[in-house]
């Protein structure tokens, strides 16, 4: 079940506009403030949840304030519940043959573009990541049938409203076991745990 109904963020150019626009936002309506903070490129971002009406009253008044600091958005009055747990961090296993990985320049088109490819093809969200370690650009990555996936990249390329924002497509039809088994710990290199040779694998 979804603790969201319904999920905003917002993306300012300014630091300062980010967190003026944050507090106008968390004043004006009784939502949550999920997440807010500097990310790469020195960009600040506000991620809200709530109850439809009042992330809808609260995303208004952030685009009022923020005005030509607002670099993107995205509002989500139905997300779908992976979009809204891999956002809050849970991941699933690619568990399928085939895997797409979509790459945008802003997180609010990341979120947008997961939110209609899951909602318009039978697929999985392996993990989506915003911003942090990544220069600013979010990933997304899809996880299904072959052509469930190819359907869900093209449906996630026609929901970004910004043509700059969208950076690269992929998708491998039948993604190797090591490959595989990288990706279902995480992308984040540091994190990921070592693979050591055994004897005789040489």
């Amino acid at each position: 079940m979804k603790r969201y109904p319904a999920i905003a963020l917002i993306e300012f150019s300014s630091i300062a506009a980010g967190i003026l626009a944050g507090d106008a936002m968390v004043k004006r309506a009784p939502i949550t403030v999920l997440k807010s903070g500097t990310v790469h490129e020195g960009k600040y971002l506000v991620l809200l949840g709530g109850s439809v009406a009042s992330v809808e009253e609260a995303f208004h008044e952030g685009l009022a304030v923020g005005e030509e600091q607002v670099l993107d958005r995205v509002i989500l009055p139905d997300v779908h519940i992976q979009v809204h747990d891999a956002i809050l961090g849970s991941r699933n296993p690619c568990s399928e043959e085939a895997i797409g990985v979509i790459e945008t320049g802003s997180v609010a088109a990341v979120i947008r573009s997961a939110d209609a490819g899951i909602k318009g093809a039978n697929v999985n969200i392996v993990e989506i990541r915003i911003a942090d370690d990544l220069g600013g650009k979010g990933i997304v990555i899809f996880n299904g049938k072959v052509a469930e996936v190819e359907a869900a990249v093209e449906i996630s390329k026609g929901a970004v409203t910004d043509e700059k924002f969208w950076l690269r497509e992929i998708i491998i039809p039948r993604i190797h076991t090591d490959m595989a088994v990288q990706i279902d710990q995480t992308t984040r290199f540091a994190q990921v745990e070592l693979h050591q040779i055994e004897d005789g694998e040489i």
